[in-house]
């Protein structure tokens, strides 16, 4: 299957700037070379009119829509109540895309996975990522959640960098979960002082390509750091030509 390469809103959004334009993203998101942006629920002002312009503008540019929620699927051991407002904005965006993190979730509980695949009816694709809070994105936890939960429906997005967050080996966990990925998020980072920061992928301390290659079944690169334009489009070259 054809690589895809998409590129997350954080790429634009500077430092410490709490507001973000989508929308208007779009067009520089196409001007880069992807084929795909993914839009983050917390940079959304919560109206219908901005998820429709965005689906607009994505239609118009002929670029796909991912939809990053920042919340977990699985709260106090029950799936997530606001998971059909996540649903209905992500249709409203014209994604078929949804990606969250796993949350306090851990078995056997039949009724909240039940719950799940009530919803998984092959309309939209769920994926599960790691993000930087250990109690939302346990690596044990997340093997034992796919090992219970086999439908297509639902993958792995492994964020690259997030582990070294999560207190993880980001190379076994690689290992680990490379059988339920198809969805990378590229970034790196580097000790800034004692505190870990994120950077573009060839600044950091992570050796990317590596991971790369343990990953054999996936097709899709999204890039989730901001950066100037000129590196954004540096790093996306490099990724392209680490694959060929």
């Amino acid at each position: 299957m054809k690589n895809k390469f998409i590129v997350n809103t954080a790429a634009f959004r500077k430092e410490n700037s709490a507001k973000l334009d989508q929308a208007a993203q779009i067009h520089r998101a196409k001007e880069l070379g992807f084929a795909a942006i993914e839009i983050r629920n917390e940079l959304l002002d919560g109206s219908l009119e901005e998820l429709e312009r965005i689906s607009q503008q994505a239609q118009a540019e002929q670029l796909e829509v991912y939809f990053s929620v920042g919340d977990v699927l699985f709260k106090d051991q029950h799936l997530n109540p606001a998971f059909e407002q996540y649903l209905e904005q992500m249709r409203n965006l014209g994604a078929q895309y949804l990606k969250m993190n796993l949350g306090n979730f851990s078995y056997p509980n039949a009724s909240a996975g039940a719950q799940l695949n009530d919803y998984l009816d092959g309309s939209f694709h769920l994926y599960l990522e790691n993000n930087q809070a250990p109690n939302e994105s346990d690596l044990q936890k997340t093997i034992a959640f796919f090992q219970q939960n086999t439908c297509p429906d639902i993958s792995y997005c492994f964020d690259i960098a997030n582990w070294e967050w999560l207190q993880a080996d980001v190379y076994e966990a690689a290992k680990q979960l490379a059988p339920v990925t198809d969805y990378l998020h590229l970034k790196n980072f580097v000790y800034d002082n004692s505190n870990k920061k994120v950077t573009s992928l060839d600044k950091g301390i992570l050796d990317w390509r590596r991971i790369i290659k343990i990953f054999t079944q996936v097709n899709q690169y999204g890039f989730e750091y901001y950066a100037e334009p000129d590196i954004l489009q540096s790093d996306l070259e490099l990724v392209q030509q680490s694959l060929s």
